[in-house]
């Protein structure tokens, strides 16, 4: 198991997909799964087409082609959001496979998202809004749940190993990730938000989901908040900070759940 682990490493540092594939040609390839497509989508942060767009992906070349410029965008230090569709895409296309291939890829995708889980951890520094990170924290939980349960189900060893390959990801990535920042993705869905939105926006009711008690309503605002930043000086101490315990953390995380003690969202 040691020597997946090593080459999952390799193929997150080193830009080698984790079983070899033959390369696409471009003409094969959907207009709307094309690299520079999705790389449209990404630049101009539109997560949710781009999500959308990745989770329906059904033909072979496009999901090929998918997956490459989700592990180069990645390795880039890209938004974390392109983690957690890299992890979820690795680990639904590993279900067909036969079962060494297919344990190959499900410990790519546990790793990515145990580097996921460290990008929102550290890059949520950033955010102004100290409520709105955690709300990525606890999509993660929920994005793909079977990858967790295979997470605790893994020795000791496995696991320490997993966080060591998290670790050397976003050691790689920190650069371009501090550089470019991720409040669009980050810093979005907290107090602030919500306050701005009751300000410039609207509010109506809906009807109420079954088991829920009182009204519901939905605000709408009016598409112009932008998340604040904290000083510089504070979010990269904090991150320094952050990164000097990331591999303690991770494997808290990954106890957490080897132990029962976390309990998964619903699916979202």
């Amino acid at each position: 198991m040691a020597l997946l682990f090593l080459s999952a490493a390799l193929a997150a540092l080193g830009g080698q997909a984790p079983a070899p594939a033959a390369p696409v040609p471009m003409d094969q390839v959907s207009p709307e799964h094309a690299p520079a497509e999705l790389d449209r989508l990404l630049a101009e942060h539109d997560y949710l087409t781009l999500g959308a767009r990745i989770r329906e992906v059904s033909r072979q070349a496009d999901l090929v082609s998918d997956l490459d410029w989700l592990k180069n965008r990645t390795i880039e230090g890209n938004s974390a959001f392109v983690a957690m569709l890299y992890s979820r895409l690795l680990w639904g296309a590993s279900e067909q496979m036969p079962e060494a291939p297919k344990r190959e890829w499900r410990t790519t995708a546990a790793m990515m998202t145990l580097y996921a889980q460290a990008a929102i951890n550290i890059d949520g520094a950033r955010c102004g809004d100290r409520s709105a990170p955690a709300h990525r924290g606890e999509q993660l939980l929920g994005w793909n749940r079977e990858v967790w349960p295979f997470i605790a189900s893994l020795t000791p060893e496995e696991q320490r190993t997993l966080v060591e390959v998290a670790v050397m990801v976003e050691q790689k990535t920190a650069p371009r990730r501090d550089a470019a920042g991720d409040l669009d993705f980050l810093c979005r869905g907290g107090l602030e938000e919500t306050q701005y939105n009751l300000t410039h926006g609207s509010a109506r009711e809906v009807p109420k989901t079954p088991g829920t008690i009182g009204r519901q309503i939905v605000l709408s605002g009016d598409g112009k908040y932008k998340p604040s930043e904290r000083p510089e000086a504070e979010w990269r101490a904090e991150a320094s900070a952050k990164r000097a315990k990331l591999g303690s953390d991770l494997e808290q995380v990954i106890a957490a759940f080897t132990s029962a003690r976390v309990k998964l969202p619903k699916p979202d």
